[in-house]
């Protein structure tokens, strides 16, 4: 579920924004969970007491303080919210490129341009998401979240970093084709690693972040090693 953080003295204007990206995500058939601040303090203490937004609707000209300040001091500690300011002030436009804003919107808020900001906000994290089929039905998940694949006794388990692994049924050259080649690499046939989290490759096995160990098999080493060297090389790209 998408976490949205909405801030703005204008209590109209967070209800009448909130509708809007409610009615937005609710046609991408996307959960999402709205929080509306009517202060930069409110909403950094939100923050500094560990909920995680991943997308914030931000006004410059608060009460309590300057939006865009606050934006830049959040940039320090965060650079994986997405922000979209929404504003009277035009001055601050090219300023706002420090932050690197998904979207700068001028007030009264203009429905088209704030879809088209939400648009560009998922055009950007869609390619993060996979649907694979679960016994249960179809199940979303974040491609950053995942660690690796394994297959176990007919059934693939998809292991995650925070350690609520997943059970699919289907094989591991049906999920290849779902995911980018890029950065997964198949060390063995019973997995499918993701190169973000290896650590340490050996003759024998990969060391994964969490410390868990991953076999390689004797005829995949030299291509796991190559495609692991490549993928350092272009590892910016899929940052």
């Amino acid at each position: 579920m998408l976490k949205i953080a909405i801030c703005d003295d204008d209590a109209e204007f967070c209800d009448a924004a909130a509708k809007s990206v409610r009615g937005f995500f609710a046609d991408m058939e996307t959960d999402c969970l709205i929080q509306s601040f009517d202060c930069v303090s409110a909403l950094d203490n939100s923050i500094k007491s560990g909920t995680e937004y991943d997308l914030l609707l931000l006004d410059i000209l608060l009460d309590d303080g300057n939006g865009m300040n606050y934006a830049k001091e959040l940039r320090k500690h965060n650079r994986n919210i997405d922000i979209i300011f929404i504003t009277t002030a035009k001055e601050y436009a090219i300023e706002s490129f420090d932050v690197d804003p998904l979207y700068y919107i001028l007030k009264p808020l203009d429905s088209e341009k704030l879809v088209a900001g939400l648009g560009r906000y998922m055009k950007k994290h869609i390619k993060d998401n996979v649907c694979f089929t679960s016994s249960n039905g179809l199940i979303k998940l974040n491609l950053n979240d995942i660690l690796y694949f394994e297959i176990y006794r007919h059934r693939i388990i998809i292991h995650k970093i925070n350690g609520a692994d997943v059970v699919l049924r289907g094989t591991l050259s049906e999920i290849e084709t779902q995911l980018p080649r890029a950065p997964f690499v198949r060390p063995h046939r019973s997995y499918l690693v993701n190169m973000n989290y290896i650590t340490e490759i050996t003759r024998f096995d990969i060391l994964i972040s969490n410390g868990e160990i991953v076999p390689i098999s004797k005829s995949r080493f030299n291509r796991v090693q190559l495609r692991f060297l490549g993928f350092l090389d272009k590892k910016d790209i899929f940052d």
